[in-house]
């Protein structure tokens, strides 16, 4: 998870001041859980060899995590949780499909990596320091894959008969975070989403950058603070306003701040 840092620090020389102020980056998506929800990605090409990887945080102890097929035909892999671990199961050519149950759970509301490894047969799952290997007993090596990849809970407009296994879409949807969700060394394409919170919607709701009682909102894919409603302005609402006595000792705004300086100050923090 890569989470948001502000360092807020003042340095005055020469009638500068310098305002180092952290950067608001996350890569991360968060699923209520509701009926429905679902987050659909381009295709992960994994017929033969590919990696996948991603990092979660959840307390639920059954649901789907992802899932891929070749349109309702014989070959698919899910990965789910249940009974709080996650358990892989993948299928080539029609052949029985082979399943991997962890060990280790995932229940507890801390972070846990995740990474998927396709070679022909074989799909390893490693899940923190844990490591395991299945393999399909299948005529074919390659596996087809079809579909795009979903996350979290399949679309609802996803026909039964268009997915090769008959029980995933009766799974509970994921409830919990999901970051850094990458294919190989790249985040895949988010075709689009229902029920879930994005990057940016969760720094509104749970880690809302506006300070001094500005209004957060989104607006054309960023972050806005509205200000006009305190006695603060810039894009967070930090910057106060400046008063000298003046004629006949009254308060007046001035800008003899002769320069302000917006240094910006990157740091990731959790599992990347």
């Amino acid at each position: 998870m890569t989470v948001m840092v502000v360092y807020f620090s003042l340095y005055h020389g020469l009638g500068e001041y310098s305002i180092l102020i952290g950067c608001w980056v996350l890569k991360m998506l968060e699923f209520g859980g509701a009926p429905g929800q679902f987050a659909r990605y381009g295709r992960w090409e994994a017929g033969s060899m590919g990696e996948l990887s991603f990092s979660l945080k959840t307390n639920i102890s059954q649901a789907l995590v992802l899932y891929l097929d070749d349109g309702g035909n014989c070959d698919f892999l899910e990965l789910l949780i249940a009974d709080g671990r996650l358990q892989l199961r993948f299928a080539i050519h029609c052949a029985e499909p082979a399943i991997l149950h962890m060990e280790t759970s995932v229940n507890d509301d801390h972070w846990h990596m995740v990474l998927l490894t396709r070679n022909l047969r074989e799909t390893m799952l490693m899940v923190d320091g844990e490591m395991k290997v299945a393999e399909v007993r299948s005529k074919r090596k390659e596996m087809a894959v079809v579909s795009d990849l979903f996350v979290g809970g399949i679309p609802p407009d996803v026909r039964l008969s268009a997915l090769t296994s008959s029980t995933v879409k009766y799974e509970p949807p994921f409830q919990g975070l999901i970051s850094n969700l990458k294919v190989g060394e790249m985040p895949p394409t988010l075709l689009n989403s229902q029920g879930i919170q994005n990057d940016l919607e969760y720094l509104c709701t749970k880690q809302n950058p506006c300070f001094n009682g500005g209004f957060c909102s989104i607006q054309f894919g960023e972050v806005h603070c509205d200000c006009s409603h305190t006695r603060f302005k810039g894009k967070y609402c930090k910057e106060g306003k400046t008063w000298l006595m003046g004629i006949r000792g009254r308060l007046a705004p001035t800008n003899h701040i002769s320069r302000i300086r917006l240094l910006p100050l990157c740091r990731n923090y959790g599992p990347i």
